[in-house]
């Protein structure tokens, strides 16, 4: 029984997010990371097997990720751990967001990693908070990415994906 050309992109997509799941998370936790979700969601969402899908989706979350930390991190610079800062920062992040990254959609990672960002430093009345889970963001949601793209590659060498059908 031969197997047919979605069959076999289903498989190298399961074995990817197998191989990179076990990576990430022995790794981080072997580290001291608590909690590697970061990685793990990143490395879910670039992980394609076919890794021309896989580069624009790592440089899209990094892009994102890495826009949203620096809005939260400016936003707690320059106005402290304020309530009324959120609201404000998420829409300037958008804003940002959608003019710079144009891969529709993605830009909604931007102000995702804001919240994040702020809301931890809001809750404990914290910039250093803040600025620490920032920092956590940003490295998770790199290594995630990288694996996924670095992933993606090999299995592409070790089974190449067949060719998408066309609209």
């Amino acid at each position: 029984m031969r197997l047919s050309a979605v069959k076999i992109t289903n498989l190298n997509h399961a074995l990817e997010i197998f191989l990179g799941t076990l990576l990430l998370w022995v790794c981080l936790r072997g580290l001291g990371d608590r909690n590697p979700a970061w990685a793990i969601i990143s490395f879910i969402v670039v992980s394609d097997p076919d890794v021309r899908i896989a580069w624009p989706s790592f440089i899209s979350r990094l892009s994102n990720t890495l826009i949203g930390c620096v809005m939260g991190i400016l936003s707690l610079l320059i106005f402290g751990p304020a309530e009324w800062i959120l609201p404000f920062t998420l829409a300037l992040t958008a804003l940002v967001c959608t003019n710079l990254i144009k891969t529709p959609g993605s830009w909604k990672i931007g102000p995702v990693t804001t919240a994040l960002v702020l809301t931890t430093a809001l809750v404990e009345k914290s910039s250093t908070v803040g600025f620490d889970r920032s920092l956590q963001r940003a490295v998770e949601v790199l290594l995630g990415s990288l694996v996924a793209l670095m992933l993606s590659w090999a299995i592409s060498r070790i089974q190449p994906t067949p060719p998408r059908p066309r609209d």
